[in-house]
């Protein structure tokens, strides 16, 4: 096609210039005097070329345009290092947010490894144009990882310092990883051997390597730095390492930068966690001093609106909860009563999300709290699966006022009323219950649930009489099961997304049920065996094929999902018990 086009525009050109040199030959012997033939066929034969020449115009303007078609939809490609400046680090940038952060993590949500990023590094490795525009980009340098105890370092902290010289002045994100080094877990291990036990010798695994003391990466006295992240693996004590760090860290931090400070720790082991405070005006006996002016920590805890930890909290009394926009408040953590709670919470009345996992000292008799108006709550998770009396989540229920804004709220271990009660005060519009045993009141007081998700882990639970009331009761040696009914008030109640979770077993005539009695769009069920009618008689199904069968002749509901497993397949990002997740999974379904 190109070769045919080629040629045929070669042909055009020379018989053009061909032809305007004839044009050219008899223009110039009519100009010079020499006679023309005025013979009426001349005369026609001119008029006919000048009425050509038209034609010939109007075709190849119609070529041009063909051929400017053609052009115009050939994609451009244009070498990447032609591109601006600016384009180009802007497309470095856009590799960050998921190749820049040494720690990787497995289901549960812990560390698994320290993996050496690609990112940024690489791209100042390509070739010398690239290097010159990377390190020029300080932007590209502002996430910082800093890894105690690793065989990496000093490599790491080398790294760590360049990075904080090419940031610049932009604001950090210092990431702070302890994965749990070999020596700490021989130390903790000595530990459990009865021989090792002694005074004498537990002083001497309470040693500090001299190693772990390089992290001071800074050349400036303060720095701005807008995140302040610790990831820790603990074993049987708190380090001390970690009270240093966040001297030297807060000492540097310049004053209304930053905005979050995140600690996560492995779960499982219950040690104690000490408050961090001010050396000048220590509030507790136990509690961790650092050596930083308590004017320069107010300065820099004062403009933190986001907390997620469950160690190394500052205290109660402290002004880094002021403001708040996020609170996550995680097990194990210093006590707290329910006046410095409420306290904290009335200092952050434009609290949005507030996560609490942990038990509330009882209330005196004499003091009487005022609920807190919250109005812009959109995130609530009170799951207290350690609270066995079901009190501290039902208090918590009663101190909030939430404003008109839909709310996402997680509940374990509180009482039904004090949860429908919370209904009729909230726009709740999506909701996770673990181990709820009556929803009849709660849905009452909504119209619309987008989310729904019953969890009944450990319970045992082989109905859905908490969502309808019908009870079932063995009437032969054969497994068959007698269908009677309650009466209830009826629910107008609709629900989008239910996930049902680790029921025991289920009755189909009672899934059938919710689903039609609550217009459920999308039945969700993890975990749990199936009871359904036959002509002879119950059966109590845990055939995935026939269940997932019996569940499509609910045909009310366009989209339901059986999966025999009690976790998905991508194990909700990472932890099963984050009831955030489940929602999460919802969303994005």
């Amino acid at each position: 096609m190109v070769q045919e086009l080629v040629a045929a525009g070669d042909q055009l050109c020379s018989s053009l210039d061909r032809y305007v040199r004839a044009c050219s030959s008899t223009r110039a012997a009519c100009l010079s005097g020499g006679r023309l033939d005025d013979s009426p066929e001349l005369r026609k034969s001119l008029e006919k070329q000048s009425n050509d020449i038209m034609s010939h115009i109007t075709k190849l303007e119609d070529a041009r345009a063909a051929v400017q078609a053609v052009r115009s939809n050939i994609p451009k490609l244009t070498p990447i290092n032609d591109l601006p400046v600016e384009i180009l680090a802007r497309i470095f940038h856009l590799f960050l947010p998921d190749q820049s952060c040494l720690v990787q993590r497995g289901y549960t949500g812990k560390i698994t490894k320290i993996k050496y990023p690609l990112y940024p590094d690489t791209l100042a490795q390509v070739c010398s144009y690239w290097r010159q525009i990377a390190v020029a980009s300080p932007e590209l340098w502002t996430h910082i990882d800093i890894v105690l105890d690793h065989p990496l370092n000093p490599g790491l902290f080398a790294r760590a310092k360049v990075y904080a010289t090419r940031a610049g002045r932009l604001p950090l994100e210092i990431h702070i990883s302890d994965p749990g080094s070999e020596r700490e877990k021989t130390q903790f291990q000595a530990t459990q051997d009865g021989g090792t036990t002694t005074r004498g010798n537990r002083s001497k695994l309470s040693h500090e390597w001299e190693d772990l003391h390089d992290f001071k990466i800074f050349t400036s006295d303060i720095v701005p730095i807008k995140t302040l992240e610790l990831d820790l693996c603990i074993y049987d004590r708190i380090r001390e390492i970690y009270y240093s760090l966040l001297e030297y860290f807060f000492a540097h931090c310049e004053g209304g930068v930053l905005t979050k400070y995140i600690v996560r720790r492995n779960p499982g082991w219950v040690i104690s966690c000490p408050f961090i405070e001010p050396a000048e005006t220590p509030h507790s006996r136990d509690g961790a001093l650092l050596a930083v002016p308590i004017r320069h920590l107010d300065d820099v805890w004062f403009r933190i609106s986001s907390i997620r930890a469950n160690a190394l909290y500052p205290h109660w009394k402290s002004k880094i909860y002021h403001g708040l926009v996020e609170l996550y408040i995680d097990k194990e953590i210093p006590e707290i009563s329910e006046s410095q709670l409420v306290n904290i919470l009335r200092s952050s009345p434009n609290l949005q999300v507030f996560h609490f996992d942990a038990l509330l000292e009882a209330i005196t008799d004499h003091e009487i709290i005022d609920p807190v108006y919250l109005e812009d709550l959109r995130e609530l998770k009170l799951v207290l699966r350690c609270d066995s009396e079901a009190t501290s989540a039902s208090r918590i229920l009663q101190y909030i006022a939430p404003g008109s804004k839909p709310l996402q709220l997680s509940v374990a271990n509180a009482e039904e009323w004090d949860i429908a009660n919370f209904f009729s005060r909230a726009n709740v519009t999506r909701f996770y219950g673990w181990g709820v045993s009556d929803m009849i009141p709660i849905l009452s007081q909504c119209r619309l649930l987008e989310v729904l998700v019953l969890n009944e882990q450990d319970l045992g639970t082989q109905n859905l009489n908490s969502v309808i009331d019908r009870s079932f009761d063995s009437d032969d040696s054969d497994g068959g099961v007698a269908i009677t009914y309650t009466s209830r008030p009826s629910s107008s109640t609709r629900i989008n997304t239910l996930y049902l979770l680790w029921y025991s077993h289920f009755v189909f005539e009672q899934l059938q049920a919710v689903v039609e009695k609550h217009s459920v769009q999308r039945l969700i069920i993890y975990y749990g065996r199936l009871s359904y009618q036959t002509d002879e008689g119950r059966v109590l199904c845990n055939n995935t094929r026939n269940i997932r069968a019996k569940l499509s002749t609910i045909t009310s509901c366009p989209h339901i999902e059986y999966h025999p497993n009690g976790y998905p397949d991508s194990y909700l990002d990472g932890n099963p018990n984050d009831t955030d997740a489940w929602i999460r999974d919802a969303s994005r379904s």
